[in-house]
């Protein structure tokens, strides 16, 4: 009898099913899109009632799809947007809209954070650093500033894991994702107490905390309904996006990294123990993987950059008509330069003050000029990160290129040209997906561990692109601008920033 599972990724911009009997032939995939909420400058929010009902819709879609009995579906597992804060009362209900991670309104609680605590105290007890968007912030801005709605939460808990209790009535998270909300320590795998207590926040309403591949129970009639599937199929517990994207890519063993440009746009790869930048410039998560860490460095600038650029500016709709525009070029000028951040900036600077532009803009610019500047900038911001793991010793002899960036032939090369190794391009369309699937059928016994799943459900790169001496000579010289760009910049973001308050 077919075994089949589903792995649900619940992103910043869609919701995705994967419907597969794990091989390399595939499976069933449905999407659907929503926007992010954002009632007021630097708020960033999306409604928890939402996200389950586009998830139901997809699930339902991909099992129709496949013309499958839910009852040979045997568990479903989660992938899910990392850090943001989901907040329940009593009764189980949405306190309000789910904050996300790239949320800003906790700049000044987070100055509050460190004066309490100390640089020193959260280094050692989360081996991160506190940043905007985080659970951790956003739930202590609340203490702050809406004490009100603060008091009437009874459990939080990161985005997925609403998801997840609806299909199955327990609110738990995982290691993965517990380490995303800057509220544990990812040295002993538990929720940091310290951290916890000295802000004077109620550790009850923290979430249990297990294992990705932990079964956590059947799914509800009612969500079983809702979402046409059985109350038999399992629910497992699932993880942090950026660790199923690896999961989902093979991307388990050291030496590889995962490139993946999404909304926005990160470098990882995967340790063996907690290895964490003393500078705190990146970030160190628990992994889904038993006794492995995810050693990242995220900028918050990624397919965003280019969605906003096409939209407002250019009039194109896709990566393919913007790889063309470029490719159209009849002479390529290397002059132009886009600081790529317009939702501020995380690895290395940790500046939610940093502001996006071009520099460099003469008469002779075009539209293609201004695609390349701008796709070349999200490329040098994501080489920035790149350096900090090599700084780290993190071995990143190769790239596989993950998230909707991965379409776009243009970004492929200009990142192996810039970071002057083979980038490989996934043979997977739904990474995150597949590797939230994998880690269903680990945890119902499918397979007996990640290797043996990766070896048999993820199929080969489909190609590769090499770095080019001619390309990289060009950014060899126009790297080192763009880093001082951001230095010369920084006062002035600051002062732009100013103007606000």
């Amino acid at each position: 009898m077919e075994n089949y599972v589903i792995g649900l990724d619940l992103g910043t911009s869609s919701v995705r099913a994967f419907l597969t009997c794990l091989d390399k032939a595939g499976g069933y995939v449905a999407g659907s899109d929503y926007d992010v909420i954002i009632p007021e400058p630097g708020h960033a929010e999306q409604d928890p009632a939402a996200w389950y009902h586009k998830a139901a819709e997809v699930v339902r879609m991909v099992v129709q799809q496949s013309n499958i009995s839910p009852e040979k579906i045997i568990a479903i597992s989660f992938s899910g947007q990392m850090h943001g804060l989901v907040a329940l009362d009593e009764r189980k209900q949405p306190v309000m809209n789910a904050v996300l991670w790239l949320d800003q309104r906790s700049e000044d609680a987070i100055a509050d954070i460190y004066g309490k605590l100390g640089t020193e105290a959260i280094k050692q007890n989360t081996q991160n650093r506190v940043s905007p968007g985080f659970l951790l912030a956003s739930l202590y801005w609340l203490k702050l500033n809406k004490n009100d709605l603060y008091q009437r939460i009874a459990h939080v808990m990161l985005p997925k894991d609403y998801i997840k209790f609806r299909l199955s009535d327990r609110i738990t998270t995982d290691f993965s994702d517990a380490a995303g909300s800057l509220a544990f320590d990812n040295v002993t795998l538990k929720w940091a107490e310290p951290i916890i207590k000295g802000l004077g926040l109620r550790e009850e309403i923290f979430p249990v905390c297990l294992p990705s591949t932990e079964v956590i129970g059947h799914i509800s009639p009612d969500a079983a309904a809702d979402f046409g599937l059985s109350e038999r199929t399992l629910v497992v517990n699932g993880g942090a996006d950026q660790c199923m994207q690896a999961i989902g890519n093979a991307v388990i063993k050291e030496g590889a990294c995962a490139s993946n440009i999404g909304t926005s746009a990160l470098i990882c790869a995967a340790a063996s123990k907690p290895l964490y930048d003393p500078a705190l410039r990146g970030n160190t998560f628990a992994h889904v993987l038993p006794d492995r860490w995810s050693v990242m460095a995220a900028c918050l600038n990624g397919g965003s950059v280019l969605k906003w650029l096409s939209r407002s500016i250019l009039r194109v709709e896709d990566y393919g008509a913007i790889d063309q525009l470029i490719l159209n070029q009849k002479s390529r000028l290397n002059d132009l330069f886009f600081m790529p951040y317009l939702a501020g900036e995380r690895t290395p600077y940790m500046n939610p003050r940093a502001r996006g532009a071009y520099v460099g803009l003469t008469l002779h610019h075009d539209r293609a000029d201004l695609a390349r500047a701008a796709m070349e900038g999200v490329v040098f911001a994501m080489k920035d990160s790149l350096e900090v793991l090599k700084e780290m010793n993190v071995p990143c002899d190769y790239a596989v290129a993950a998230g909707g960036g991965a379409r776009s032939d243009v970004w492929l090369q200009m990142q192996a040209d810039i970071f002057e190794m083979d980038v490989y391009r996934s043979a997977t369309k739904e990474q995150a997906c597949l590797g939230a699937a994998i880690t269903a059928a680990v945890g119902v016994g499918l397979f007996n561990n990640f290797e043996e799943a990766c070896d048999v459900c993820v199929a080969p790169a489909l190609e590769v692109f090499s770095p080019l001496e001619g390309n990289m000579a060009i950014y060899r010289q126009m790297y080192p601008i763009f880093k001082d760009l951001y230095t010369a910049n920084s006062p002035i973001f600051d002062r732009i920033s100013a103007m606000r308050h």
